[in-house]
């Protein structure tokens, strides 16, 4: 994985200022302790040290991009960083003890072995700790990448499984609507061609919403009272229908169809069972960020074991309000005394 510009800047700007502030400590404290004050030779040496700490750690990161070693799991990258620390610890000490003997003769540096254990411990602490930072920043940064991948696997996902379930409505109701008009045909052909035109306002009304994920209730309420409009070509006298929706609720938005596909559960599964007919109430109120709708259809609500939702457009319904909403929307369908059957909407706004 390539770092990006803005990782890339602050990369360099902790290797600079970290090397910077590093040798400048170190600096301090020889000068301290030696009370020496701050000559060609010390800045010379630190100097260096700025350019040698930069260089070799951006070797070493250089490398294990080049050879893939970053993206390795952790058992296996441990080794290969503890390598790498050891090697660059070996090239600062075979440097440093020369350039410290030079600098600092009072530390009276050689390379036998005391001298070199003691500079090559003393890099080994520092290059790990670097090492320690930037392996963990890289991991955290790793961590935080796939996340966001698996967000917006997810949200790929919840797109695809919504187009699909939105594409299922105007099949499922174009099937449904046809099948009234065919009814009509036989009977009353003079309304069938009425119900065909309705159908027609339906349709371009739903071809209008296009692609939308969400619509103003407004417009859905359009599309619900050319349905309405079409069913009571059919059923005449038998639907009566009516509607309290606020004005501030208008503007509120809800996905596209779910309110015509209750409306129309509860003409096909309620209403059109009943002898003498019923009625179609819808309201709407908004409080607290939430917008509530209640659709009120006469009949009774069957639930059974191998089909709990009891059609194909309820299921429908939550299914597309939970890759919509999540938990944050809800939905519930119960019996009422009447008898009535009355559908609930929750959605957040």
């Amino acid at each position: 994985m390539r770092p990006s510009n803005s990782t890339s800047w602050l990369y360099w700007i902790c290797q600079f200022g970290g090397w910077i502030a590093f040798v400048g400590y170190q600096m301090l404290s020889y000068s301290l302790l030696f009370e020496t004050t701050a000559g060609w030779a010390l800045i010379l040496n630190g100097a260096i040290n700025v350019v040698l700490g930069i260089l070799v750690t951006h070797a070493y990161r250089s490398y294990f991009i080049l050879m893939g070693w970053l993206e390795l799991p952790l058992p296996q990258l441990i080794p290969r960083v503890i390598v790498g620390v050891l090697a660059m610890a070996i090239i600062l000490s075979a440097i440093n003890i020369p350039l410290d003997k030079y600098s600092f003769p009072e530390l009276q540096l050689d390379f036998r072995f005391p001298s070199v254990y003691s500079v090559f411990i003393n890099w080994s602490k520092y290059i790990l700790v670097w090492a320690l930072i930037y392996h963990l920043f890289r991991y955290y940064r790793r961590s935080l990448e796939s996340e966001r991948k698996q967000y917006q696997l997810e949200a790929l996902m919840k797109e695809v499984e919504y187009r699909q379930l939105k594409a299922q409505i105007n099949p499922h109701f174009l099937f449904n609507s046809l099948n009234s008009i065919r009814a009509l045909i036989e009977v009353n052909p003079g309304l069938a061609r009425n119900a065909i035109t309705q159908l027609s306002d339906l349709l371009r009304s739903s071809l209008r919403m296009g692609d939308k994920k969400l619509v103003l209730l407004q417009e859905e309420m359009l599309t619900v009272n050319a349905y309405i409009s079409l069913e009571r070509i059919r059923f005449e006298d038998r639907l009566s229908y009516q509607s309290d929706i606020p004005e501030d609720c208008l503007s509120c938005t809800i996905p596209p169809m779910m309110l015509q596909t209750l409306v129309e559960n509860g003409i096909k599964h309620g209403i059109s069972k009943l002898k003498t007919g019923g009625i179609i109430y819808i309201s709407a109120r908004k409080k607290l960020g939430v917008l509530e709708i209640e659709v009120k259809n006469s009949g009774v609500y069957q639930q059974t074991e191998t089909s709990p939702d009891s059609g194909y457009g309820l299921t429908n319904t939550r299914l597309r309000l939970e890759v919509l909403y999540g938990d944050k929307a809800s939905f519930k369908i119960l019996n009422l005394p009447e008898p009535a059957v009355l559908s609930i909407l929750h959605i957040p706004q």
